[in-house]
């Protein structure tokens, strides 16, 4: 529950930011060496694992050199970097109902490389987020307007 809600008020929060800050990549990178700062920060002082840190730090570095290039150049930095120039245009809500379509790609991805097959009820699941997407693609809740298609300015705000 924890990860979703930190998801949303990610969604939020980078509708409001790419609107101000039009540069995606500057505001990608921003938020990459924040993660990134943070990550190391709270690595450290993870009681758990304190006294083995640098060393497990090493070893998966060492171990996992590919697979950690993918993680951070693709899943992370491409995906950030799409979703920041994406959501200039697209509501926080419509960002959702986008993002809540994870899953189901993940499956047919699964599906498609590995050969994996849904459950019945995974299938149901799919199918039902699948509807959720296609009624919010039909329903309008919310396009944004850009400021010079509105016609009055009322203090700081257009309406």
């Amino acid at each position: 529950m924890a990860a979703a809600a930190a998801s949303a008020m990610f969604i939020l929060r980078l509708e409001s930011a790419s609107s101000v800050i039009t540069d995606a990549a500057a505001l990608n990178a921003t938020c990459l060496w924040c993660v990134a700062a943070a990550s190391l920060i709270w690595s450290i002082f993870d009681r758990h694992q304190k006294q083995y840190w640098v060393e497990s730090v090493k070893i998966t570095l060492s171990q996992h050199k590919w697979e950690l290039l993918y993680l951070s150049a693709i899943t992370t930095t491409l995906a950030n970097w799409i979703q920041t120039r994406a959501q200039r245009q697209v509501t926080a809500e419509r960002a959702s109902v986008i993002y809540a379509m994870d899953p189901v790609w993940g499956a047919l991805w699964a599906n498609a490389i590995l050969g994996e097959v849904l459950s019945p009820m995974g299938s149901l699941g799919a199918l039902i987020i699948t509807l959720a997407a296609a009624a919010n693609a039909i329903i309008d809740f919310g396009t944004k307007r850009s400021n010079s298609s509105t016609g009055k300015k009322i203090g700081s705000q257009i309406v």
